[in-house]
């Protein structure tokens, strides 16, 4: 492959950037392979997507003497084609079997600029790496892929992979599934405290991860697991859950969860969450023939009751 190979440029933006960026990177010496993983390699991106960007790169032994680590050479070059003023950018990771810089490009140089009149502004991206002595496969942590640009001089056990589009949606990990179960009432445990210390941030975070871990639980029982990216949701749950959800949470009306701030708020929120559990719990122990925690649930209302004194002495499910 001599020259970068672009899916078809549907999203302006994220195109643009892609045909930016990617020629500087290909024209570095050690550059053996690029690729695309998440949304743009599976095929359900849209105009607020990221780009996410995978290197494989030729240094054997990075951080030698007069040598450059990798994660200097491409913010340089980063920066040398999307122009300085242009990128926000962070180092990820940094070792030496590979790293990511992470970063969001907020305008375009000049000459660009008249190839688009908005320009890449906007568009998140992240560039990870690896060095071609970690043997492995071309994939993205969904398995979906786009190959961008394979030099043929890849050694050490890498292949270039196949374009694959899978699913945004894997599979259910069962083992996962039942710690989450149990997790779940050992999290709801803790708003005894946040909530008597009047701790306002630490009970909004608190929900946050049960309510997180609850949505999780929902898409496990529709048969899988969501990729780890926080801007995506509704397409993994079905319109009836979506509903129960926002519902619960006081979503529906503002498309955003109203002030918060009292006591009874928080236990208002928390008790939604647990009807919630208590409807798709037992469906999904059901489903994976996984013991429902039936203990740790009476345990837990019972000290919620005792430690909370707006907490109801009976939730009904319904």
């Amino acid at each position: 492959m001599d020259s970068p190979s672009y899916p078809p440029p549907e999203l302006p933006k994220q195109d643009l950037l892609l045909r930016t960026l990617v020629p500087g990177l290909v024209a570095l010496d050690q550059t053996h392979a690029v690729w695309l993983t998440g949304s743009l390699a599976r095929g359900d991106a849209d105009c607020w997507s990221s780009v996410d960007l995978h290197l494989l790169w030729g240094q054997e032994r990075p951080g030698q003497a007069g040598q450059a680590r990798p994660s200097l050479v491409f913010r340089n070059r980063i920066e040398e084609t999307l122009g300085v003023e242009n990128v926000l950018i962070e180092l990820g990771r940094d070792s030496d079997m590979g790293g990511s810089l992470q970063g969001i490009c907020l305008g375009t140089q000049s000459d660009v600029d008249s190839l688009n009149k908005h320009g890449p502004a906007g568009v998140f991206f992240e560039l990870s790496w690896s060095l071609s002595t970690d043997s492995a496969e071309m994939t993205g942590p969904e398995g979906a892929t786009h190959l961008l640009y394979f030099s043929g001089q890849v050694e050490g056990g890498y292949k270039a992979a196949p374009d694959t589009k899978r699913p945004p949606i894997g599979p259910a990990d069962v083992g996962s599934i039942d710690r989450q179960l149990k997790q779940f009432w050992l999290l709801l445990a803790r708003l005894p405290a946040v909530v008597g210390r009047h701790e306002q941030l630490a009970a909004h975070l608190l929900l946050a991860e049960i309510s997180t871990l609850l949505i999780d639980l929902v898409v496990s029982l529709n048969g899988g697991s969501r990729p780890r990216a926080r801007a995506r949701i509704n397409q993994y749950l079905g319109l009836a859950q979506l509903e129960a959800f926002e519902k619960s949470l006081e979503l529906r009306e503002t498309g955003r969860r109203r002030e918060e701030g009292t006591r009874a708020n928080w236990i208002g929120q928390a008790v939604a969450l647990v009807v919630l559990y208590r409807w798709y719990a037992p469906q999904l122990a059901e489903k994976y023939s996984l013991n429902y925690p039936r203990l740790a649930e009476d345990r837990v209302l019972a000290y919620l009751h005792c430690e909370l004194k707006n907490w109801p002495a009976r939730i009904t499910t319904g």
